[in-house]
Protein backbone atom coordinates (compact mmCIF):
# COMPACT_ATOMS: atom_id res chain seq x y z
CA UNK A 1 0.00 0.00 0.00
CA UNK A 2 1.05 3.48 -0.56
CA UNK A 3 2.02 5.65 1.88
CA UNK A 4 0.82 9.71 2.45
CA UNK A 5 4.12 10.67 1.41
CA UNK A 6 4.10 8.82 -2.29
CA UNK A 7 0.41 10.05 -2.41
CA UNK A 8 1.88 13.79 -2.17
CA UNK A 9 4.83 13.21 -4.37
CA UNK A 10 2.82 11.64 -7.31
CA UNK A 11 0.16 14.64 -6.95
CA UNK A 12 3.15 16.69 -6.79
CA UNK A 13 3.33 15.00 -10.69
CA UNK A 14 6.83 16.86 -11.53
CA UNK A 15 5.71 20.25 -10.42
CA UNK A 16 8.91 21.97 -8.66
CA UNK A 17 9.04 21.24 -4.93
CA UNK A 18 9.26 24.94 -4.45
CA UNK A 19 6.26 25.76 -6.59
CA UNK A 20 4.19 23.34 -5.46
CA UNK A 21 5.31 24.05 -1.77
CA UNK A 22 5.22 27.66 -1.99
CA UNK A 23 1.20 27.37 -3.41
CA UNK A 24 0.16 25.23 -0.67
CA UNK A 25 1.82 27.95 1.96
CA UNK A 26 4.72 25.48 2.95
CA UNK A 27 8.27 25.54 2.78
CA UNK A 28 10.40 22.74 0.44
CA UNK A 29 12.00 21.17 2.97
CA UNK A 30 8.41 20.94 4.85
CA UNK A 31 7.24 19.63 1.79
CA UNK A 32 10.34 17.07 1.69
CA UNK A 33 9.61 15.42 4.76
CA UNK A 34 6.14 14.77 4.07
CA UNK A 35 6.77 13.33 0.87
CA UNK A 36 9.74 10.69 2.31
CA UNK A 37 7.57 10.43 5.18
CA UNK A 38 10.06 11.39 7.83
CA UNK A 39 6.80 14.21 9.14
CA UNK A 40 3.26 13.75 9.51
CA UNK A 41 1.75 16.89 7.29
CA UNK A 42 -0.38 19.27 9.93
CA UNK A 43 -4.61 19.75 8.85
CA UNK A 44 -4.03 22.74 7.36
CA UNK A 45 -1.98 21.44 4.93
CA UNK A 46 -3.55 18.59 3.79
CA UNK A 47 -6.95 20.55 3.78
CA UNK A 48 -5.36 22.98 1.18
CA UNK A 49 -4.14 20.24 -0.74
CA UNK A 50 -7.65 18.32 -1.32
CA UNK A 51 -8.79 21.62 -2.04
CA UNK A 52 -6.18 22.39 -4.79
CA UNK A 53 -6.09 19.48 -6.21
CA UNK A 54 -9.83 18.17 -5.74
CA UNK A 55 -9.01 15.14 -3.84
CA UNK A 56 -10.61 12.47 -1.94
CA UNK A 57 -10.07 13.02 1.34
CA UNK A 58 -10.37 9.07 2.00
CA UNK A 59 -7.74 8.36 -0.84
CA UNK A 60 -5.30 10.98 0.33
CA UNK A 61 -5.15 9.80 3.90
CA UNK A 62 -5.80 6.09 3.61
CA UNK A 63 -5.43 5.29 -0.20
CA UNK A 64 -8.58 4.29 -0.35
CA UNK A 65 -11.18 4.59 -3.08
CA UNK A 66 -11.04 6.97 -5.82
CA UNK A 67 -8.14 9.82 -6.17
CA UNK A 68 -10.78 12.44 -6.90
CA UNK A 69 -15.03 12.71 -6.74
CA UNK A 70 -16.24 11.02 -9.00
CA UNK A 71 -19.74 12.39 -10.50
CA UNK A 72 -21.71 9.99 -8.15
CA UNK A 73 -20.00 11.32 -5.02
CA UNK A 74 -20.44 15.00 -5.73
CA UNK A 75 -23.86 13.91 -6.35
CA UNK A 76 -24.77 12.36 -3.20
CA UNK A 77 -22.90 15.45 -1.13
CA UNK A 78 -24.94 17.75 -3.29
CA UNK A 79 -28.03 15.76 -3.12
CA UNK A 80 -27.27 15.59 1.34
CA UNK A 81 -27.52 19.38 0.70
CA UNK A 82 -30.59 19.55 -1.44
CA UNK A 83 -32.40 17.05 0.73
CA UNK A 84 -31.61 19.46 3.97
CA UNK A 85 -32.69 22.50 2.48
CA UNK A 86 -35.75 20.66 1.55
CA UNK A 87 -35.84 19.63 5.36
CA UNK A 88 -36.04 23.19 6.35
CA UNK A 89 -38.00 24.97 3.90
CA UNK A 90 -40.30 21.57 4.82
CA UNK A 91 -40.97 21.96 8.36
CA UNK A 92 -40.24 25.18 8.44
CA UNK A 93 -37.60 24.69 11.10
CA UNK A 94 -35.45 27.69 12.51
CA UNK A 95 -31.87 28.40 12.20
CA UNK A 96 -31.14 27.32 15.85
CA UNK A 97 -32.86 23.97 15.18
CA UNK A 98 -30.48 23.25 12.50
CA UNK A 99 -27.76 22.12 14.55
CA UNK A 100 -30.02 19.91 15.98
CA UNK A 101 -30.87 18.10 12.53
CA UNK A 102 -26.99 18.23 11.77
CA UNK A 103 -26.41 16.04 14.82
CA UNK A 104 -28.86 13.85 14.48
CA UNK A 105 -27.47 13.09 11.08
CA UNK A 106 -23.66 12.99 12.27
CA UNK A 107 -24.63 10.78 15.32
CA UNK A 108 -23.32 7.47 13.74
CA UNK A 109 -19.44 7.91 14.05
CA UNK A 110 -18.36 4.85 13.76
CA UNK A 111 -16.59 5.17 10.34
CA UNK A 112 -14.73 8.18 11.58
CA UNK A 113 -13.60 6.20 14.62
CA UNK A 114 -12.86 3.23 12.57
CA UNK A 115 -10.48 5.99 10.17
CA UNK A 116 -9.04 7.29 13.41
CA UNK A 117 -8.15 3.86 14.49
CA UNK A 118 -6.65 3.25 11.01
CA UNK A 119 -4.44 6.52 11.26
CA UNK A 120 -3.42 5.97 15.14
CA UNK A 121 -2.67 2.27 13.95
CA UNK A 122 -0.74 4.01 11.18
CA UNK A 123 1.29 6.27 13.10
CA UNK A 124 2.22 3.72 15.41
CA UNK A 125 3.80 1.75 12.67
CA UNK A 126 5.25 4.77 11.26
CA UNK A 127 6.52 5.18 14.98
CA UNK A 128 8.46 1.82 15.47
CA UNK A 129 9.46 2.10 11.47
CA UNK A 130 11.38 5.44 12.73
CA UNK A 131 12.97 3.69 15.79
CA UNK A 132 13.88 0.42 14.24
CA UNK A 133 15.85 2.46 11.51
CA UNK A 134 17.65 4.96 14.22
CA UNK A 135 18.95 1.60 15.40
CA UNK A 136 20.04 0.54 12.03
CA UNK A 137 21.45 3.48 11.47
CA UNK A 138 23.51 3.38 14.75
CA UNK A 139 24.54 -0.19 14.33
CA UNK A 140 26.05 0.56 11.11
CA UNK A 141 27.49 3.61 12.64
CA UNK A 142 29.24 1.35 15.01
CA UNK A 143 30.26 -0.94 12.15
CA UNK A 144 31.84 1.87 10.33
CA UNK A 145 33.76 3.14 12.88
CA UNK A 146 35.21 -0.19 13.45
CA UNK A 147 36.11 -0.91 9.81
CA UNK A 148 38.07 2.30 10.30
CA UNK A 149 39.78 1.14 13.47
CA UNK A 150 40.31 -2.02 11.80
CA UNK A 151 41.95 -0.39 8.92
CA UNK A 152 44.32 1.83 11.45
CA UNK A 153 45.39 -1.13 12.77
CA UNK A 154 46.43 -2.20 9.58
CA UNK A 155 48.32 0.33 8.45
CA UNK A 156 50.09 0.78 11.55
CA UNK A 157 50.76 -3.52 11.15
CA UNK A 158 51.98 -2.85 7.64
CA UNK A 159 54.21 -0.04 8.71
CA UNK A 160 55.85 -1.65 11.35
CA UNK A 161 56.70 -4.33 9.50
CA UNK A 162 57.86 -2.67 6.57
CA UNK A 163 60.12 -0.84 9.48
CA UNK A 164 61.38 -4.02 10.40
CA UNK A 165 61.95 -5.37 6.99
CA UNK A 166 64.48 -2.43 6.54
CA UNK A 167 65.91 -2.68 9.80
CA UNK A 168 66.60 -6.30 9.23
CA UNK A 169 68.07 -5.08 5.32
CA UNK A 170 70.00 -2.28 7.34
CA UNK A 171 71.51 -5.57 9.23
CA UNK A 172 72.24 -7.61 6.83
CA UNK A 173 74.16 -5.31 4.45
CA UNK A 174 76.66 -4.13 7.36
CA UNK A 175 77.47 -7.49 8.43
CA UNK A 176 79.04 -7.88 4.75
Amino acid sequence: MEKLGQRIRMIRQGESRASFSRRLGISPASLQRYEGGERQPDDEFLERLIADKNLCREWLLLGEGPMHPTPHTEERMAGETDDMSAILKEENIQHTDFTKIKENKTADMSAVLGLQQRLLDALQEQNNLLRENAHLRLQLERRDMRIRDLERELAELREAQKGASRLGAGVAGSAG
